[in-house]
């Protein structure tokens, strides 16, 4: 069965089938982008997830290089398969060894992944036209390990701390980074969680400016009683220019406590990032 499709992308607004004004026939189906992840010639991945990018939305996603965050999520089948419905366009493809219910974020060590692209970590384009679909046949995942990450050469970043409003480091925290001044919807990029002295590095694809807002859950949306939020008025994002190959140094991003009243606190480790759409596939399929 193929695994569903949670969501299309925010600017999409499209539905799976159109109805034909002059007789009230339903449109061709649409195109579909379909495989099979597998861990060796003989096994296939039974969960994990799909994640696409769609090249009008934001920069090809990276090995390495940056975390660039997706605009379609869908759960994999028990036996791999993937199937997902798309309009014409050119689209970039992953596969993350994570929890369809859970925070989906930057891969981790001895975590399955699969990234589409060439030995240098560049993505590889799919593009779709005249609504002709893509099966990429069997792909095969690997190990990911932390040092498959570049931090020091060939990136544009970010780097600081993360403090409270008492100037002590903050654990766990992320760091967003948007195109828009607001900070609304879906960030653009992400980086890893700081660690105990609160550092974070947060890398992008290019120079520019960028709007950075400090969350305690990965995929950002309304805030929860217990969250780290920037003190900034509003909790409006902290805008930052870089060039391209930068990396500046030293921005401390300062945080408080969200609360709202009589809301319980839930703890970090157990906090979800909510995926796009539906949810888990039916029948495990």
């Amino acid at each position: 069965m193929k695994a569903i499709t949670l969501i299309f992308f925010l600017l999409f607004g499209a539905t799976a089938y159109a109805a034909d004004e002059g007789d009230g026939k339903k449109a061709d189906l649409p195109a579909t982008i379909s495989g099979q992840i597998m861990i060796d010639a003989k096994t296939p991945m039974s969960h994990g997830v799909i994640l696409l990018f769609d090249k009008n939305l934001g920069p090809p996603p990276s090995m390495g290089r940056y975390w660039r965050v997706p605009d379609l999520i869908t759960p994999l089948g028990k036996d791999g398969k993937f199937s997902l419905e798309v309009v014409d366009g050119t689209y970039y493809l992953q596969f993350s060894q994570k929890n369809p219910k859970a925070e989906i974020g930057p891969a981790i060590d001895k975590e399955y992944f699969y990234f589409h692209g060439d030995s240098d970590g560049n993505a590889t384009p799919l593009e779709i036209v005249n609504n002709k679909g893509l099966n990429l046949g069997r792909l095969k995942a690997f190990l990911w390990t932390p040092d498959i990450v570049q931090r020091d050469k060939g990136i544009t970043a970010v780097e600081g701390v993360v403090v409270d409003t008492e100037g002590k480091p903050v654990e766990r925290a992320v760091v967003l980074a948007y195109y828009n001044p607001v900070g609304q919807g879906r960030p653009i990029f992400i980086s890893d969680r700081t660690d105990k002295k609160g550092r974070y590095q947060l890398r992008t694809n290019d120079g520019g400016t960028f709007y950075l807002k400090v969350r305690s859950v990965i995929g950002g949306g309304k805030p929860a009683a217990g969250e780290y939020l920037n003190t900034t008025k509003e909790f409006e994002p902290l805008p930052v220019t870089l060039k391209k190959g930068e990396k500046l140094k030293d921005i401390t991003l300062k945080v408080m406590l969200f609360t709202r009243p009589q809301e319980e606190i839930a703890p970090l480790e157990k906090r979800e990032w909510k995926v796009f759409g539906n949810g888990a596939p039916k029948d495990g399929k």
